[in-house]
């Protein structure tokens, strides 16, 4: 039914209209500044673009990334001859008018000043493929766009002449041949960049002594240059110059011969010393400036894509490379500790009262949390490699804790029986889950004087890793416990608050939530808003706390009911823990909204009809003046315009709650309210089962949503709040139905559940395993599930060993995941399903399998079956591309196809499909609780509701400002800003200014590909 559909939710008619219309007077009221920047030393001027609301670092940002002034990095900005403050925004600078000019200021460096500098350097010098030394794997936020299309400026070459043109740009493909995977990775990359100098290092004399300290020296370098000569460089306060120095000799002091050189600028200085350096650099700024500005930028606010197939690049002697810990932080890296809570809980507490404040808190909390999610992974890595001391190492290592970088780490195990009843471990995996899920509905709520903890999942090498932020004081001996809130000791003590109940009570009203009575080990009655396992802290700090959040939604009782036990050849589910979704609370919650509507519309429709019918009996004993008759049809129109705008939707009343078919206890006094709430909780659960899954399914057939991978599939069901373990009710629904579209969605919830299962296995495989060791499991896996018709009987190398992995066979393997699709998704996958999908869909499976268990793999063409049955034609891909691409490659092709024989040649001598060598690394799956910008959102939704309506220019106005609002709080790589950027295009597409519409559409693309993958669902869209 139309009133029932999920995508049409009603919770849009609740919000505050006053708050959404102040966001739209706001946004229009936005403008830009062109502001002109002179440079010093007579360089000329260059033109800045920027928001009003721009902070004065951020221009100072923008003229440092510019190729144009990229030789300066320390500096200032003045007005009228006055410097700006770096954190003052543009528009509060007094006097400054959108044509304003600013001069660019010298300024003496600081020791963090010249290693800035430095770096900016050696950042130059790498080129837009720079090897981070940070990243968690191989290749972060690759972008293929350019090397494919081609770049901006470059002219498409004119092939006209030489044959008839396409009929469409998918003519030369043969759709029925697979790609190569070894043109996964585009030929023409550009990942060296031309070099400029032979090394760039920090001197053996390094760090200068006292006295020379005090006469300016900050640090000293030694630099190769092309043409083979060893400079030694000083670093002062007023810039670098060429010292006397030798490798035996230290003399600090300026050279007076031929080769003296001085700047303020590390970048003019070599230039003046080395005329390769100076013609080799300025190529490089052109071989940079070819690739679009999007390509270049780091990825600050959000987590990179890593591909899951990678050609590695040769790893390249850089005797700077190990000093970068210094030139990043210094002689001390103690003082680049941060404390994220006070942070985090900080930029929360900043003013909000305009559209200002509070995009700026916005950017700050975004920022935070994805500095706090970097340090989380690197930290958890560190913990799961046994780098960091556990505080407990006397207990078991599944409830060892950890502090490291001022963030807690606990791991995702039940070491401490907490869950004993509802499953052990796999019930506390999941509530990791979910009170990462916890912390973002809250983060969303955003109740003043309520906060969460900084919050990041991670799972590595087959184990999960809790990273939080540290609550003051928690370490504490205290002789009273700190929780205000909640259960203290799992249930003899229960606690609550008054004013922590107070704040509680605005969160669960936006979240739903029913107040009720739990009743303690002493029979003490205790009403609550949260969970009864859910606990309220007061910090050191003052600041009230919130922790454990895994069951801010209730129970899904009808699975637990129904599904959970072990029936016919079905085992008993592994755990108890099945909650469900807040979108699904969400969307229940606005269709009881809409019935109910409707019931009191109907209501005073009939009151309305029943005092017109009184009315009339008694008008027809008396005249009617034409006066009172018109008067009588104004009312008449009134009341039949719309029952439903006479309706106050704040006397509607649903609540849920959220310890309903839970074992805690309830007072008896609380027994009928007990039994009302656990009716609505039922409810909630049957409509989950017998709508909203229905209505997803109606959706697929009618191409609504189309899923391409798993991946999408999973967001689709996500967004609608149906859990994963729904898989297999889908499959059987899509295989009873008779719609044709339902049959690649039955295959493709099929092939999702094998994939899963097969990281289930390779998560359990590699745990506990020696890092020497895990290479070789996954290959060995991935053989007996991809490889078995080329080695039907693949041996691990390392099988000698006795780790449990070895003992895995094609067979095995298969029936392992037999029996975890049936565990887990309750479906009976055919007996050759899995072998016949891995014969059929090979690559695809590859890719879905290194995705979801976080595997970097080799690009090269993988020998599935024997030669003799398995010659593979040119891929359709690169016949398709060749007379686009033929002006590029020429005389390189022959070459090309050598490497690609020798390559096919070499691989015909292997006696498995994977060997352990193509495994390159396993990288660390992050959940981070991000929150999202409302006011961004509501001037997008905003904008497209104007243009729905026909308001083209003002939805115009307010989609560039909701662009401006993501670039300002999210960056302009973020996957929302992508979302922006593609809605965009389209607008200007249909209004035939193509120009402006591809310049989005390629932002959108490049943004995709960088955050959520080159080959993801979102970037093939785009």
């Amino acid at each position: 039914m139309a009133d029932q559909h999920p995508e049409q939710p009603v919770a849009d008619t609740v919000v505050d209209t006053e708050q959404e219309s102040q966001v739209i007077e706001e946004a229009g009221a936005e403008e830009f500044y062109q502001i002109t920047v002179n440079l010093p030393n007579k360089g000329g001027k260059v033109q800045v673009i920027a928001s009003p609301r721009e902070a004065i670092q951020d221009v100072r940002q923008s003229i440092v990334e510019s190729t144009e002034t990229c030789i300066h990095s320390c500096f200032s900005l003045a007005f009228n001859g006055v410097k700006l403050n770096d954190f003052m925004e543009l528009g509060d600078v007094e006097g400054i008018t959108p044509d304003s000019e600013l001069d660019l200021v010298l300024n003496n460096y600081t020791e963090r000043e010249a290693r800035i500098h430095v770096n900016r350097l050696r950042d130059l010098l790498a080129g837009p493929a720079k090897l981070n030394i940070n990243a968690v794997g191989i290749d972060p936020a690759m972008s293929f766009l350019s090397t494919v299309s081609g770049h901006i400026e470059e002219t498409p070459v004119d092939n006209s002449t030489y044959e008839t043109a396409p009929t469409t740009v998918f003519s030369k493909f043969d759709v029925n041949v697979s790609a190569a995977l070894s043109d996964f990775v585009p030929k023409g990359l550009e990942r060296t960049p031309v070099q400029c100098v032979k090394s760039i290092a920090l001197s053996g004399w390094n760090p200068p002594p006292h006295h020379l300290r005090l006469r300016g020296d900050l640090m000293y370098l030694i630099v190769t240059t092309l043409e083979g000569e060893t400079v030694q460089i000083t670093s002062t306060a007023t810039g670098f110059h060429v010292n006397k120095s030798t490798s035996n000799n230290f003399d600090p002091n300026p050279r007076q011969d031929s080769k003296a050189a001085s700047d303020h600028s590390l970048i003019v200085l070599l230039e003046k010393v080395s005329p390769m350096f100076a013609t080799n650099f300025k190529k490089l700024q052109e071989f940079i400036t070819r690739h679009h500005m999007l390509e270049v930028l780091p990825v600050t606010t959000a987590q990179p894509a890593y591909p899951w197939a990678i050609q590695p690049s040769p790893h390249t002697f850089d005797p700077t490379r190990p000093s970068e810990a210094y030139l990043n932080y210094g002689t001390d890296s103690v003082d680049s500790l941060r404390d994220w809570n006070d942070e985090l809980q900080s930029h929360r507490e900043l003013p909000r009262t305009n559209l200002q404040e509070r995009v700026m808190r916005d950017r700050f909390l975004n920022k935070i949390n994805s500095d706090f999610a970097d340090a989380a992974v690197r930290g958890a890595m560190d913990v799961v490699n046994g780098n960091v001391v556990a505080l407990n190492p006397l207990e078991p290592e599944e409830s060892h804790m950890y502090v490291y970088n001022n963030i807690f780490f606990s791991k995702g195990f039940d070491g401490r029986n907490t869950f004993e009843k509802l499953g052990g471990d796999d019930a506390a995996h999941v509530a990791t889950g979910k009170d990462l899920e916890g912390v973002r509905t809250l983060n969303g709520v955003d109740v003043e004087g309520l906060y969460t903890l900084g919050t990041v999942v991670v799972d590595y090498k087959g184990v999960r890793v809790v990273a939080q932020s540290i609550v003051p004081g928690i370490f504490r001996q205290q002789e009273e416990s700190s929780i205000v809130y909640g259960s203290v000791d799992n249930g003899p003590q229960v606690k609550s608050d008054e004013k922590f109940h107070e704040i509680l009570g605005q969160a669960a009203k936006a979240l739903h939530m029913a107040e009720h009575a739990v009743e303690d080990g002493e029979g003490k009655s205790t009403n609550l808003w949260t969970s009864f396992d859910t606990k309220g802290l007061m910090g050191a700090d003052g600041r009230r706390y919130l922790l454990d959040l895994y069951r801010l939604n209730p129970v899904d009782v009808e699975f637990l009911e129904n599904d959970i036990a072990a029936k016919n050849n079905i085992p008993e589910y592994p755990h108890k823990l099945t909650l469900m979704r807040p979108e699904l609370m969400l969307f229940f919650w606005e269709h009881k909204l809409r019935a109910w509507v409707q019931e009191r519309a109907l209501e005073i429709q009939k009151r309305a009809e029943e005092k017109k019918a009184s009315e009339g009996n008694k008008e027809e004993t008396k005249e009617v003046t034409a006066e009172s008759s018109e008067e009588k049809k104004e009312e008449e129109t009134k009341e039949e315009s719309n029952p439903e705008d006479d309706v106050n939707i704040l006397d509607f009343d649903l609540s849920f709650n959220v310890d309903a078919f839970t074992s805690v206890k309830t007072p008896a006094d609380s027994a009928d309210a007990k039994t009302q709430q656990e009716q609505i909780v039922r409810e909630a659960s049957k409509f989950l089962r017998e709508n909203v899954i229905n209505v997803l399914l109606q959706d697929f057939t009618a191409y609504v949503v189309s899923p391409i991978d798993g991946g999408s599939l999973t967001k689709a069901m996500h967004r609608r709040g149906i859990n994963m373990r729904y898989l297999g009710r889908i499959a059987n629904l899509a295989k009873e139905s008779k719609g044709l579209a339902l049959v690649h969605i039955h295959y493709l919830a099929m092939q999702e559940m094998v994939v899963r299962s097969v990281k289930r296995i390779i998560r359990k495989a590699v745990r506990g395993l020696p890092t020497t060791h895990i290479a070789d499991c996954i290959a060995h896996i991935l053989n007996c599930l991809l490889g078995h018709e080329l080695n039907a009987s693949p041996v691990a190398t390392l099988a000698q060993d006795g780790h449990a992995y070895a003992a895995f066979t094609p067979e095995s393997l298969r029936e392992a995941i037999q029996a975890e699709v049936l565990l887990r998704y309750r479906f009976e996958l055919a007996e050759n399903f899995v072998k016949n999908i891995a014969k059929e869909k090979k690559v695809p499976l590859l890719r879905d399998v290194c995705l979801r268990a976080g595997i970097q793999v080799e690009a090269r063409d993988y020998i599935f079956s024997p030669l003799s049955e398995s010659i593979t034609p040119e891929p359709a891909a690169a016949a398709a591309a060749e007379p686009t691409t033929a002006g590029k490659k020429g005389a390189k092709q022959d070459k090309n196809h050598d490497k690609q024989s020798r390559k096919v040649a070499k691989s015909k001598k292997r006696a498995t499909t994977f060997e352990p060598s193509d495994v390159l690394t396993l990288l660390p799956l992050v959940k981070q609780a991000s929150t999202r910008s409302t006011y961004a959102d509501e001037a997008f939704e905003a904008g497209k509701t104007s243009l729905a309506q026909g308001h083209r220019q003002l939805g115009l106005e307010l989609l560039l400002e909701s662009l401006a609002l993501h670039e300002q709080t999210y960056g302009f790589l973020h996957p929302e800003t992508a979302r922006c950027y593609q809605a965009l295009a389209m607008i200007y597409y249909h209004a035939d200014d193509k120009e402006v519409a591809l310049d989005f559409q390629r932002k959108a693309v490049i943004v995709s590909e960088r955050t959520q993958g080159v080959d993801s669902p979102e970037a093939l869209h785009n």
